[in-house]
């Protein structure tokens, strides 16, 4: 949710409640044996960010950085050939072309 609007707040928490009250006891246990499991996960990556050495988290953090900007540039790529037809050799975001 996290955002400043109440109204939109309500909705989104009355949606989510008609959506839970339409599933099955199996359905949600499902669901929140799922969610246990992304925050045991994310407990997990950030003990093992912890754990880490300066040098090692060093290098995950700019490996980490180098994987954001190409997934940034790759959206920018597509969403320009969506926009403008093609993927042309004017799109500013291709480096090879």
């Amino acid at each position: 949710m996290g955002h400043n609007n109440p109204g939109r707040a309500r909705r989104e928490i009355a949606r989510e409640n008609e959506r839970l009250s339409k599933m099955t006891e199996e359905e949600r246990q499902k669901e929140r044996n799922a969610e246990s499991l992304y925050h045991a996960k994310a407990q997990a990556r950030n003990e093992a960010f912890r754990s880490f050495s300066d040098e090692e988290r060093a290098i995950y953090t700019k490996v980490k950085d180098a994987m954001a900007a190409a997934e940034s540039r790759a959206f920018n790529a597509w969403h320009w050939d969506k926009e403008h037809g093609g993927t042309g050799k004017q799109n500013p975001w291709r480096e090879n072309q």
